[in-house]
């Protein structure tokens, strides 16, 4: 009973913690429109003839490019009638669903642009002269789609009003299953990117649109760690640390601010442990559980149907379960038929389960070939998967080894712009020092303690740990520090177990750490969140490492 007064004390406290991590991960998420009509190319040699009506001086064109990446125009300035043209080099236009421009510096009449790939798709197009200033063409009447909202031009492309880094990929992804298009994607399960699209059909395809999905995942993982604290210490206050460590968390912050797909893997494989952590739970009283046996194999398979990174904590799930079993059954706590029939339904839990799952995810997907059946395609899918992450091969220069990750020594730059009067706007995955250095000397001084103490609850969390990062050991490909955010809810628990276990001592050294988490997360805030600030601070403040290169 003291128990759970302390516990709905806590309520409070954890709920005002979600709900401020909420409210900041929705500030500045992102523009909540962006072009949508456009003008489209279906061959090569299309053009776009602009007329300015008299000859003046042409500063700069800008443009917001549509669903098809890398495109190639041909651009060429005409003079007054009759007209000369002088072919400008080609206009390179990257990034897909982000403001893009290009400086002229020339003077003319006429701007003319010709298409180069088969497919083209531009959804903005404004002309600005030098001073910066929208020229509207006299002849935009014939190109209506593309001068109806110049009012959406941010004046570059930034995190707030485009695509950054893999959403170019998986929010685009998204866009084309809502829409039945070819998934340009095809890397990862298509999990991920339903989900995102669920945020695009509710709000558009939008900077809004395609990151709130992933905001949600953020607060419910928050959720799922208080869960997992409250069933796993005795102390509420050391549940409520726990969660604030995590929501204190930058990759945390950041990733789930994203229309990226690992706030998902992480939330579903946090789950999937939560349930066998009940499953434990049952088992060690003497009951079957297998109701948190299925709900963890569920979450496997959503796990698994996001990224096949899935598969490392589900070898993990296999380990503890085993565990599990032998321990029952040394114990004489269940017999062979038991035994048995607990194989049986695992089986189905997480083989069948998740299984049906992940064929199910593929109902949206379009491949590049649609005679083939579903099945076929699907299968042709994993195929290309494979062949694709196991040749995956060369360098980032945001790349590092897995033993560099709790450590965080090499934060990967996301964005970086240098903008006028000594401003700079970036957007970094890295951890927080406050978190991630005590936690990684958490994480040995369990490792030792396990060598010569039996703790159920540690051993699980290790495990947890340790399962999504000790494959990392032996994959040949490059990597990035955000592989290790699976790891990170678990960290943070480790810690709080650790000062659970340690009483006045412990809560002193967990609200020692909430604390510089508190203190670093506002410190480092502007990098996390894309916000403009000075270049000075940054190289002051922040380039704590030699590797700590943020600057743009």
């Amino acid at each position: 009973m003291e128990q759970e007064k302390s516990r709905r004390c806590s309520f409070p406290a954890v709920w005002a913690i979600i709900a401020a991590y909420l409210l900041l991960s929705l500030y500045r998420l992102g523009y909540c429109y962006a072009p949508s009509s456009g003008w489209t190319s279906l061959e090569k040699g299309k053009t776009i003839i602009l007329d300015m009506g008299k000859e003046q001086n042409m500063g700069s064109l800008s443009w917001y490019l549509g669903n098809y990446e890398r495109r190639r125009m041909e651009i060429s300035i005409g003079s007054q009638p009759p007209v000369s043209w002088t072919r400008l080099p080609d206009l390179e236009m990257n990034r897909v669903w982000q403001w893009g421009i290009r400086s002229l510096n020339t003077k003319g009449r006429y701007i003319k642009l010709t298409a180069l790939n088969q497919y083209t798709e531009i959804k903005e197009l404004i002309v600005k002269d030098p001073q910066g200033n929208a020229v509207v063409p006299v002849n935009a009447a014939k190109y209506p789609e593309l001068f109806d909202e110049a009012f959406m031009d941010p004046g570059y492309g930034s995190p707030e009003s485009g695509t950054v880094f893999d959403e170019s990929l998986f929010a685009r992804t998204a866009y084309e299953y809502l829409h039945g298009i070819r998934s340009y994607e095809d890397t990862h399960p298509p999990l991920g990117k339903l989900l995102i699209s669920i945020g695009i059909a509710c709000f558009g395809m939008n900077p809004f649109g395609w990151r709130i999905s992933g905001v949600a995942a953020g607060v419910l993982l928050l959720a799922a760690a208080w869960l997992f604290a409250d069933r796993l210490l005795k102390h509420s206050w050391a549940a409520a640390g726990t969660t604030a460590l995590l929501a204190l968390d930058f990759l945390h912050f950041t990733e789930s601010r994203l229309g990226q797909i690992d706030s998902f893997l992480v939330l579903f494989m946090t789950s999937m442990y939560y349930f066998m952590y009940r499953y434990y739970e049952e088992a060690r009283e003497g009951r079957r559980g297998w109701r948190y046996l299925a709900a963890s194999g569920f979450f496997f398979g959503l796990a698994v149907s996001c990224k096949w990174s899935g598969f490392y904590g589900g070898a993990g799930l296999a380990f503890i379960w085993l565990l599990i079993l032998i321990k029952r059954f040394r114990n004489k706590e269940t017999s062979w038929r038991e035994l048995w029939k607990i194989c049986g339904a695992s089986t189905l839990f997480f083989v069948a389960v998740p299984a049906a799952v992940y064929v199910l995810s593929y109902i949206p997907y379009v491949a590049a070939d649609e005679t083939k059946g579903f099945v076929l395609r699907v299968l042709e899918n994993q195929s290309n998967m494979f062949q694709y992450h196991s040749g995956l091969s060369g360098t980032h220069e945001s790349a590092s080894p897995w033993y560099q990750w709790p450590l965080i020594l090499k934060p990967v730059k996301l964005y970086a712009i240098n903008l006028p009067n000594g401003k700079t706007q970036l957007l970094t995955f890295m951890g927080n020092p406050g978190l991630w250095w005590p936690g990684a000397a958490i994480v040995f001084a369990c490792l030792y303690r396990l060598t010569g103490k039996k703790d159920d609850k540690m051993l699980f969390l290790v495990i947890a740990y340790l399962a999504p990062l000790l494959p990392w050991i032996f994959i040949s490909r490059y990597a990035f520090l955000y592989h290790y955010y699976p790891s990170v809810p678990f960290m943070a628990l480790l810690m709080g177990l650790w000062a659970d276990q340690r009483g006045r001592a412990g809560k002193r050294f967990l609200f020692g750490c909430v604390a510089a988490s508190g203190i670093l997360f506002l410190l480092f805030y502007p990098i996390l969140s894309g916000v403009r600030t000075d270049q000075n601070y940054v190289s002051q403040w922040l380039q704590w490492l030699p590797t700590w290169k943020f600057a743009a």
